[in-house]
């Protein structure tokens, strides 16, 4: 007769130290995996930045542009239909109804990779009217100091929104000039503010002193991100102190 031994399995002990083994080596690579998958989405933020500069140069250049939408002197634009037509609402709306819900990557190049959940788009609506809903999904800011600047006038500071054209394209040092930057919808909304303009705080006795429309989104490891005129990208923990040299007070030749 042949004697048959039993199969062997694990121990308690072993099974223990195995599972053990298993979780210190997940703890060591998940780390670097999260690192990864942020450095890819701030990648990916990056170049919709420079996309939607991009964008912006060929709108503002008189010999290149498409449609400005209502813009009708063929000289000047708005930084606000600018924006329509990245979103493709008010009078660049070619989706079918009036109505367009979906995800937040529906929006394309003005989605940052790190923002998710649900938006609704509405057709002949512009955007400091809630086009897009909710703000706290909204990605990027534009510069307000572009669109309605401080001007000193008759002894009082006031905004008013001007027109732009392609003067300012050849601004010097078009790189120091923010075009727009990843921004916290959330905190826009809690401060009832259109989420898609934003400006840094400006001296004491000026509109833009109170800070009310400076809402940085420090998403990618703690920095934002901020497209420049030139089409350059840079990130920066602090924007309102770095060395870079951002000429957040700039504001349009007329």
């Amino acid at each position: 007769m042949r004697c048959t031994r039993p199969r062997r399995g694990f121990t308690l002990i072993e099974l223990l130290v195995t599972i053990s083994i298993i979780s210190i080596l997940l703890s060591l690579l998940l780390p670097g995996v999260r690192s990864v998958r942020s450095r890819s989405r701030a990648y990916a933020c990056q170049v919709n930045l420079r996309s939607v500069s991009f964008d912006f140069n060929i709108f503002a250049d008189s010999s290149l542009h498409g449609s400005r939408g209502n813009d009708t002197d063929v000289s000047k634009f708005f930084l606000e239909t600018f924006q329509e037509s990245q979103y493709g609402i008010d009078e660049f709306w070619k989706r079918p109804g009036s109505v367009f819900s979906g995800s937040v990557r529906d929006l394309g190049v003005m989605a940052c990779a790190e923002v998710s959940g649900e938006v609704t788009l509405r057709s002949e609506t512009p955007c400091r009217s809630g086009a897009v809903q909710p703000a706290r999904n909204v990605s990027y800011a534009f510069n307000l100091q572009l669109d309605r600047p401080e001007r000193f006038v008759d002894g009082f500071w006031m905004t008013r929104q001007v027109p732009l054209s392609d003067r300012i394209l050849q601004e010097p040092r078009l790189d120091q000039i923010p075009l727009l930057w990843d921004i916290d919808g959330a905190v826009a909304a809690e401060r009832q503010v259109t989420p898609h303009y934003s400006t840094a705080p400006t001296e004491a006795g000026r509109p833009y002193s109170d800070g009310t429309v400076w809402f940085p989104g420090l998403r990618h490891g703690g920095r934002m991100q901020i497209a420049a005129l030139d089409g350059s990208v840079r990130d920066t923990a602090t924007p309102l102190s770095d060395a870079q040299g951002w000429r957040w007070d700039y504001k349009p030749v007329r």
